[in-house]
């Protein structure tokens, strides 16, 4: 493979665009020190059965020992049901391994008192095939053949706003989450062979980005339609992780079965890793620590987070953050953060497109052209799909560099500077 690095004159390019590329540099400014989270969720935020084995199959735990890296403090509490069926007031039902409560007096239960800065609910994964958020989806079990006969039944738009109403005449001016988990999956788990495999899950990615993300939009909308003065964000969990796992992904090469447990599909703990990843860059307004230490050296395999997640773990926060950016509403607020972690034009001092690569796939020769605005230097790395580094070279300033890998496959070219980081799959054919 040739590599070859030339200069890209750029006269042009889109405010947004520039926006989600440059974000880096400035996100430290307006992001949050200090975490008081509160969840009503259910096994998507909580799957841990045994402590005693470590098993970190939970959100808060990780989103623990990433804020505790980054020096900033986190706590949380929660409990555990279908949305409709959270009970209120507030109860404390959850502990972890590494998540401290938000509670100093646990005789305390007046959910007011402890000054929590976010709500974060979600809905059962179950529901999106055959309700829209307005229409109910839970009810007495007399009335399961048809819901809206159900007097007392909710939709997902009204257990939502009950939880919402509750906790801001609790806390006035809380943020309030939504968070969009992934579906139920309805194929075969686990899959009888690698094609079985490919086809089922790649389905199952596209309807997690498709038409199950767009009911989530919804969600969002029409509770901001009915309560414009709240702080309701949405954390798009599912999509960003189909988009690592599916084929032009991060993480394509890892395994269904290293990542769920059964079909509901409950995961294991890097499942529950990554989507810390994604709530904290969403409720902190930064990327996690680039050099975040994992707590599970000694552990087995499936409590230690594969290989593959590790070795690629910066590409992976830089990915997610990209991520995150795209989510807007129609006239350009973010749908994630909130309105003091976003960045005006007037705030940005470094004007850096996005580098071109080209062809991708190709037969062994690409191009990489580089915009003007880019600093110098830079290192460019190419690893493979277990994250073993193939090549580096460090570059000073716009001049080619011959890279030469006699191999097919799937590869990952790595840019990183000190104010940009990219990461870009390339395909030898």
């Amino acid at each position: 493979m040739i590599l070859k690095i030339t200069k890209l004159i750029t006269a042009s390019y889109s405010l947004k665009y520039l926006f989600i590329i440059l974000a880096f540099s400035f996100q430290s400014a307006f992001s949050q020190t200090e975490n008081k989270s509160y969840f009503f969720g259910h096994s998507l935020v909580n799957h841990s059965a045994d402590q005693s084995t470590q098993n970190r199959s939970n959100i808060p735990d990780w989103m623990f020992l990433l804020a505790q890296q980054a020096g900033s403090d986190y706590s949380v509490d929660g409990q555990f049901n279908f949305l409709p069926l959270q009970e209120l007031p507030a109860i404390y039902q959850w502990g972890f391994i590494d998540a401290p409560s938000a509670r100093t007096n646990e005789t305390n239960n007046d959910f007011g008192s402890w000054d929590y800065d976010n709500v974060i609910v979600t809905l059962a994964n179950f529901i999106q095939q055959t309700s829209t958020p307005s229409q109910n989806a839970f009810c007495d079990q007399e009335y399961v053949e048809d819901c809206n006969e159900d007097p007392n039944a909710l939709s997902s738009v009204e257990a939502v706003l009950r939880i919402l109403d509750y906790s801001r005449d609790e806390e006035p001016g809380i943020n309030f989450y939504i968070y969009e988990n992934w579906p139920e999956f309805n194929g075969t788990f686990p899959p009888v062979s690698q094609t079985e495999e490919e086809q089922e899950f790649g389905a199952f990615y596209d309807y997690t980005r498709g038409e199950f993300h767009d009911w989530w939009i919804t969600l969002q909308d029409e509770v901001l339609a009915t309560r414009p003065d709240a702080n309701v964000k949405l954390i798009p969990v599912g999509p960003i992780l189909s988009d690592l796992f599916s084929d032009n992904g991060i993480l394509s090469e890892i395994a269904a079965t290293t990542l769920y447990e059964d079909s509901a599909p409950h995961g294991y703990p890097v499942l529950y890793f990554l989507t810390a990843l994604i709530h904290y860059s969403a409720i902190y307004g930064e990327q996690p620590p680039l050099n975040f230490q994992f707590p599970d050296a000694d552990l087995p395999a499936p409590i230690r987070i594969p290989d593959i997640v590790k070795n690629n773990y910066p590409s992976i926060v830089n990915f997610i953050w990209n991520s995150l950016q795209e989510y807007t509403f129609s006239n350009g607020e973010s749908r994630v953060f909130l309105e003091n972690q976003i960045l005006s034009v007037d705030d940005l001092s470094i004007h850096t497109p996005k580098p071109i690569i080209y062809p991708n796939p190709g037969n062994g020769v690409f191009n990489l052209e580089l915009s003007d605005a880019m600093v110098f230097p830079i290192d460019i790395k190419i690893v493979n799909t277990i994250g073993q580094l193939i090549y580096e070279v460090s570059i000073t300033d716009h001049q080619s560099a011959n890279i030469n890998l006699d191999k097919k496959g799937t590869f990952f070219l790595k840019i990183i500077g000190d104010q940009y980081s990219d990461i870009v799959k390339l395909i030898v054919k």
